[in-house]
């Protein structure tokens, strides 16, 4: 007889202990005691160093410089220091705040659509179409991919000098159209989870490449498009460099460059300072100003992954398991 490897029911009979469903899984998946409090604690040091700067962080905008110091670090200050921390963002440069935010909305929004448009058609023709350097063009995928983002600087700089969109939105936007990862992932996707008979028995019907791709690919795609999505909007809206290198105007900033500007002219997070007047209109700013940019930049990407953690789990396994 088959052994029974189906997960284990919570007993309701009375007079069992409370531990007894947790030995009967340990039985039925073989690991034992020692291996399991190993791994609860490696995920709980694991949830400790990840969520400890994040918890830092949303506390640290409740509180003035005063209380920074001299309470514990994960104490909560007064709510109302959050309201005040963000007026005085308000007042910094006439609301420069609010016009970084829309412009990272904007900046990110755009060119994640445009690093879709290119990732996933790239990568369902170079996983079901065959054609004569096919695996030239997968090997240079595969070296973009390897190529630190620092190395392409100069070469990126020279590009959009030469299209003539430096200090532009769009300097900012089209460099997402290269995305050598969302082509690569894209392409094993359709590799693992797309049959070659479909393809043989869509061919003998007359259909295109388009109309493999329009009635094949796309329906198949959502999974990966969600790991694409995230993984890309986080890059994008992170993106600091390029917001410092190619865009000189205060008002194109986004949102994680604006905050280099502020940390940089004002030193609110050095230790000698613990307050400063930002020029020319006298805002001040302190420590928890700053805490609040850090949590307003850190929750879109957070929402995100919320929002796509379904798509990331399915289009990260696809391919995992094949029947």
């Amino acid at each position: 007889m088959a052994k029974d490897f189906s997960y284990p029911k919570r007993p309701t009979e009375p007079g069992r202990t409370s531990n007894l469903w947790l030995q009967r899984w340990l039985f039925r998946t073989g690991i034992g005691p020692g291996t399991y409090l190993v791994r609860v604690i490696i995920i709980c040091l694991l949830i400790f160093t990840f969520l400890t700067p994040m918890l830092w962080l949303v506390t640290a905008m409740t509180k003035t410089n005063a209380q920074l110091i001299n309470l514990p670090p994960f104490a909560v200050g007064s709510l109302d220091w959050i309201g005040h921390a963000w007026n005085n963002l308000l007042l910094y440069l006439n609301g420069v705040i609010v016009r970084w935010i829309l412009n990272s909305v904007q900046y990110t929004t755009l060119g994640l659509i445009l690093s879709l448009l290119t990732a996933i058609p790239a990568g369902f023709v170079l996983a079901v179409i065959r054609f004569r350097g096919r695996s030239v063009v997968l090997w240079i995928t595969l070296i973009m991919m390897l190529v630190p983002g620092d190395a392409l600087v100069l070469p990126l700089y020279m590009e959009m000098f030469y299209l003539r969109i430096i200090n532009t939105p769009w300097a900012l936007v089209l460099p997402a159209a290269s995305f050598p990862m969302g082509v690569y992932l894209t392409f094993q996707y359709f590799k693992a989870s797309l049959p070659p008979d479909i393809i043989a028995a869509a061919r003998v019907d007359g259909c295109s490449n388009f109309q493999l791709f329009r009635y094949i690919g796309l329906p198949l795609s959502k999974n990966i498009v969600g790991v694409l999505a995230f993984t890309n909007f986080a890059a994008l809206w992170s993106n600091f460099f390029a917001a410092t290198l190619l865009v000189d105007s205060t008002q194109l900033k986004t949102l994680p460059a604006g905050i280099s500007i502020i940390v940089g002219s004002c030193g609110a997070v050095l230790p000698a300072a613990t307050r400063c007047v930002m020029p020319p209109d006298g805002t001040t700013i302190a420590r928890a100003e700053v805490a609040l940019l850090g949590v307003i930049s850190t929750l879109p990407v957070l929402i995100i992954y919320i929002l796509a953690q379904r798509l990331v789990i399915r289009g990260a396994t696809a391919g995992a398991i094949k029947e």
